[in-house]
């Protein structure tokens, strides 16, 4: 399968609207991708953890994903993430008839497969011919994804792209350079804004940005500078963009982003339940963005 959709840069992991009751406000996904997209955004990752996927049921995620595509085609993954083979084909079809620009998935959880199982997973899901990333987040899924599979479906071409969401760099990288060497055409992202700046000088493809919610610019002119050969100026942006994650990381996440999008003038509503906003989170917030004048 050769390479149909190839995004560098910064893909915004996109939250999902809600209204006061907890339903979706799709009318505020027009707002926020049109936000994004003047502030320097390149793309977007759908329906992963700051979307709250796992909060949605397969009827929302399909209108989630409708409306993004009807703004915003031509730049989109959409997330997948069902623990099913049966289920995450039912959705991988819709998506595939709303003219996918590609797919992801976090592998099987809970019922906790064997290595047979997360390649035949994957492969089912390669079959619907659009380009197909891996989501791995140890860290929410409970364990990671063998970098032996991983390059195995990346040599075979099964897959076309990994995010790789880790707060150990080491194994980022040596994620990174393992599956260049069986794939060159492979993309790999990283999913830990703080890694941005590093990221990229190691020449990883691109970062999906909770922060590029509601900072697009300041991800985006890290890497522009990163591309100029500025990495001085790109480490101020760094210096920037870690204030922010350490504010919107104070409660139940992505309950802080979606605060900074309200002060920033975005109203996206509140995470559904039982997550929770807090008041400590709030203030540092507001503060933050006050700071870095936001």
């Amino acid at each position: 399968m050769s390479i149909r959709l190839y995004m560098k840069g910064i893909l915004v992991a996109l939250v999902t609207p809600f209204n006061n009751k907890e339903e979706l406000n799709l009318d505020a996904l027009t707002t926020l991708i049109n936000f994004d997209l003047t502030r320097g955004a390149d793309g977007f990752w759908v329906l992963g953890t700051t979307g709250e996927f796992n909060m949605l049921n397969i009827e929302e995620k399909m209108q989630v994903a409708k409306k993004v595509m009807d703004i915003a085609k031509g730049k989109v993954l959409l997330g997948i993430n069902e623990n099913s083979t049966y289920n995450s084909s039912k959705l991988a079809k819709y998506y595939i008839d709303l003219g996918a620009d590609g797919i992801f998935s976090i592998p099987p959880l809970y019922h906790k497969t064997d290595e047979k199982g997360i390649i035949q997973y994957y492969t089912a899901l390669s079959k619907f011919g659009v380009d197909l990333y891996v989501y791995n987040i140890p860290s929410t899924v409970g364990y990671n994804i063998p970098l032996d599979i991983l390059r195995k479906l990346a040599e075979e071409d099964i897959i076309q792209g990994i995010k790789y969401t880790t707060s150990d760099f080491e194994s980022l990288i040596n994620y990174f350079k393992s599956l260049k060497e069986v794939n060159k055409n492979i993309n790999v992202y990283a999913g830990n804004d703080k890694f941005a700046l590093i990221s990229f000088l190691y020449g990883i493809d691109g970062i999906v940005s909770g922060i590029g919610n509601f900072a697009p610019e300041i991800v985006s002119q890290l890497y522009k500078n990163v591309k100029e050969g500025k990495i001085a100026d790109a480490l101020k942006y760094q210096q920037m963009l870690d204030k922010l994650v350490d504010a919107t990381s104070l409660s139940d996440y992505p309950s802080g982003i979606k605060i900074a999008l309200r002060y920033r003038g975005l109203d996206v509503g509140p995470v559904r339940k039982p997550l929770e906003e807090n008041i400590t989170a709030d203030s540092t917030i507001y503060y933050t963005l006050k700071e870095l004048n936001l």
